[in-house]
């Protein structure tokens, strides 16, 4: 009787879900944008937006940090929203929500493969709840995989995706190469493809139209990226095959989340070998559709290039691309089956049915993918990504907000700054910011934190009593919240500690420094 009842249940169908899961990713990631506790490369971002008085002092500002404008630009028409944080972090949660709404729209994919890809590690988690540029990336591809058809009738809307990739961050240029490449290599070698577009009586302007739009975006961004070039370390020997080893990890990385262990030349190997697997099954799938197979291709060799002569990437945030070209490669070839090219129907591994069939790898991937986005998302609400606003909320429920403070390591204290919105005193800088200066900056011993709070005592002899805000690694040792450390001229009294956070080096610790009057 009961199972009669269970099998009577009707379950919702398929547009209910297309409806229900991304409304969920979006509310979540709602709750997300005001519970989430920003790390420091996040609050940098904002703080130079924040604090730049105009789109010279914006520009100016952002210059150092090696990165194109245009999320700064972004940060600086929605600062004003709330005049927080928040505003930085709800325009973020717009642009992601929007990336995933574009997917589930226009992509081909089936329900499954679409449910584990929105709630998986890059779209639920890195490109989401972290807000930094590349969820500009993320929008900006699957924008391009939805409008692909429309190159029949104009390229303007490609040669915005290419410029505005271009002014994301370095290494979207290697979407923009692969969007202008897939382009390039379908108006020469597709007759048909140029026939359509002719038709229209306005080709000549709107060809020309978007090269020049392209072509001045691209400027720009290289303009932008040149400006830091000088800390750009070349890699010094043309052959390396531990680093060639590191690089394949990255790109095993963007299929599994998985980078191997650099000093363990097995460790490299292996994963070298299945990312060769992974690579192969990924072209023998989209290879009947030429235009994915070169949007593919391009990619993968820029970023190859990218990563092994200029620089490797030093986290999930920058393999992740290798992901998105997986993701829109697959886009491109399945949106356009009716246009594949036909080939021999042999069987072999990687074919349907077969043990290294892609779809199958591609699921499995997902499902990893899933598994640690969901985790990381419920961890997020547990454990904060940062200390930084505890030790804000803190300082303000004492009423120190105004107090001096001396603070260091100032790439890591920028947290607690940006949530008091003031200038802390860096030694790093001789003098007061509230953001990582990198032009202007020198590099200081952590062991010689003390030593430098004389020298700003000295500097400001009014000054009697100040707060010390140290980051982990600058933290004085052995001394606990009540005990004191005396110098000849001052004393330090250890008062706070916040250690609830996800990243070690963003756990700070509260002193109070009183002046030894004779």
């Amino acid at each position: 009787m009961e199972f009669k009842r269970i099998n009577q249940i009707q379950l919702p169908d398929k547009h209910f879900y297309e409806i229900f899961l991304p409304l969920l990713f979006v509310i979540i990631g709602l709750f997300g944008a005001f519970n989430h506790a920003l790390w420091r490369d996040e609050m940098q971002g904002w703080l130079v937006a924040f604090q730049s008085d105009n789109l010279i002092d914006l520009w100016k500002n952002n210059a150092p940090s090696g990165h194109p404008v245009l999320w700064s630009l972004l940060i600086y028409f929605s600062k004003n929203i709330t005049g927080t944080p928040i505003s930085m972090q709800l325009m973020h949660w717009c642009l992601g929500s929007s990336a995933i709404l574009v997917f589930w729209r226009f992509s081909p994919f089936n329900l499954i493969t679409k449910a584990l890809f929105t709630f998986g590690y890059f779209p639920f988690w890195e490109y989401f709840f972290v807000c930094r540029h590349y969820v500009i990336a993320e929008l900006i591809i699957f924008i391009f995989c939805s409008i692909y058809h429309l190159k029949e009738k104009t390229y303007i809307p490609f040669s915005l995706c290419i410029g505005l990739l271009a002014n994301t961050q370095a290494l979207s240029w290697s979407l923009a190469f692969a969007i202008g490449m897939t382009l390039v290599f379908d108006w020469f070698f597709n007759p048909n493809q140029r026939k359509i577009y002719k038709r229209n009586k306005n080709w000549i302007i709107d060809l020309t139209s978007s090269i020049t739009i392209s072509s001045t975006l691209l400027f720009f961004g290289a303009f932008s990226l040149l400006q830091v070039r000088d800390s750009v370390k070349l890699l010094s020997s043309f052959i390396d095959i531990r680093h060639f080893l590191r690089v394949i990890g990255q790109i095993f990385g963007g299929y599994t989340l998985i980078i191997p262990n650099s000093s363990r030349f097995f460790d490299l190997f292996l994963c070298a070998l299945i990312t060769l697997i992974l690579l192969v099954s990924t072209i023998t799938f989209i290879k009947f559709y030429r235009q994915a197979l070169i949007y593919f291709y391009s990619g993968i060799v820029f970023l190859f290039l990218f990563n092994y002569f200029l620089f490797l990437g030093d986290g999930s945030r920058h393999y992740g691309y290798y992901f998105l070209l997986i993701i829109s490669s697959l886009w491109l070839a399945l949106s356009n089956q009716d246009k594949q090219l036909m080939f021999s129907n042999q069987q072999n591994l990687f074919t349907k049915g077969n043990l290294l069939y892609f779809p199958t790898l591609l699921t499995i991937c997902l499902t990893v993918h899933f598994v640690v986005g969901t985790h990381m998302v419920i961890n997020d609400f547990r454990v904060p990504y940062s200390s930084g606003k505890e030790t804000a909320h803190y300082i303000q429920t004492k009423g120190w907000e105004d107090l001096p403070i001396f603070a260091t390591r100032d790439v890591e204290v920028v947290t607690v700054s940006g949530y008091l919105d003031r200038e802390f005193y860096f030694p790093e800088l001789k003098g007061f910011g509230s953001y990582a200066q990198w032009a202007n900056r020198q590099i200081l011993d952590r062991t010689k934190t003390l030593d430098e709070v004389q020298i700003y005592l000295d500097k400001f002899p009014k000054v009697n009593k100040l707060l010390l805000l140290l980051s982990n690694r600058s933290s004085i040792k052995n001394l606990e919240p009540g005990e004191s450390l005396y110098r000849e001229k001052f004393k330090v009294i250890a008062d706070s500690k916040f250690e609830n956070s996800f990243h070690d080096s963003e756990m700070f610790y509260i002193y109070r420094v009183e002046r030894i009057v004779d």
